[in-house]
């Protein structure tokens, strides 16, 4: 009788905190950015006991941002790597939905700051439209380089390339690129920002596109293990995670887009209908239980 009582009590718990996972869950499928629990169960005998498996890193769908170059999508694996000036802190999240505050600096929504690796300016001159068949032209007639390869060919089959990025001329730190009241200028030299895939922002003066900055990616040999700061969008470094590397293979950074929760809503529903009913059955069994008890304890008398 008490295994019974056991396994219905430890049922029930177990139940209640797996629902409230699940939850939380489907609550942040409508989240920018938001990365999903993981759970596992074990020891079936007595009553089973919910694990949490960490956060799952699976890519996240893509929302299209147009016409706001601060937004920005990782496709592939890694994080951005921002600064959080109050609790002076590193974190890491997968949401790049960003902004230029104030002072210039680039900024998440809470005040974090974005960090980069500031770069030696390096010159790519961009030729108007007509002389390629194939640019993605912006409205000047200059090629957008946001907008797919940059390696493009002309008519005659000569490739036509950016200059490789100027080398970084200081150490990693938030990326600044404020508006001149003076002209209305970003640095007060630069029509337009644009960011590559490589992570690299470029000022546009006219044709030309001038490297500025580097932004800082990071990876971890077990993402999944990363601490939950906050949401399920901001995490910090542990030893379960491993500490963060530059190595971001294959990640590619799409301006004007943020990626979308990685939860799956259909599927997270099948285990919340699972844990309910897990939960009714637990608290049958109690009853049940309480019922046997009290039978037993009449007979006794």
């Amino acid at each position: 009788m008490n295994n019974l009582h056991h396994l219905s009590q430890n049922t029930t718990l177990n139940s209640t905190d797996l629902i409230g996972l699940i939850s939380g869950n489907m609550a942040g499928a409508a989240t920018y950015g938001h990365r999903a629990k993981v759970w596992s169960f074990k020891d079936y005998m007595y009553g089973g006991e919910m694990v949490e498996g960490g956060l799952s890193m699976k890519q996240g769908g893509q929302a299209p941002r147009l016409g706001e170059w601060t937004k920005l999508f990782i496709k592939g694996k890694g994080f951005f790597t921002i600064w959080d000036p109050k609790q002076q802190k590193t974190m890491y999240t997968r949401l790049g939905d960003f902004h230029i505050d104030g002072s210039g600096d680039m900024v998440s929504k809470e005040g974090y700051q974005v960090l980069g690796a500031p770069l030696e300016g390096s010159y790519t001159q961009l030729r108007r439209q007509g002389q390629y068949t194939d640019l993605n032209t912006k409205a000047d007639g200059f090629d957008d380089i946001t907008q797919g390869n940059p390696f493009r060919k002309a008519p005659n089959g000569a490739p036509q390339q950016l200059n490789p990025a100027g080398r970084p001329v200081g150490n990693v730190q938030a990326i600044n690129i404020a508006l001149d009241p003076r002209n209305g200028k970003y640095l007060g030299l630069y029509d337009e920002i644009k960011v590559a895939e490589d992570g690299v922002v470029y000022g546009k003066d006219g044709n030309n596109l001038v490297s500025l900055y580097k932004i800082q990616l990071a990876n971890f040999n077990n993402p999944e293990g990363l601490t939950d700061l906050k949401d399920g969008i901001y995490f910090e470094a542990n030893s379960n995670s491993g500490m963060p590397t530059l190595a971001s293979t294959g990640a590619v950074i799409i301006s004007e887009a943020l990626e979308k929760s990685n939860t799956n809503m259909k599927t997270e529903a099948h285990y919340l209908t699972e844990a309910q009913r897990s939960y009714q059955f637990a608290t049958q069994a109690q009853k049940l239980a309480d019922k046997i008890t009290g039978t037993a304890i009449e007979l006794i008398q």
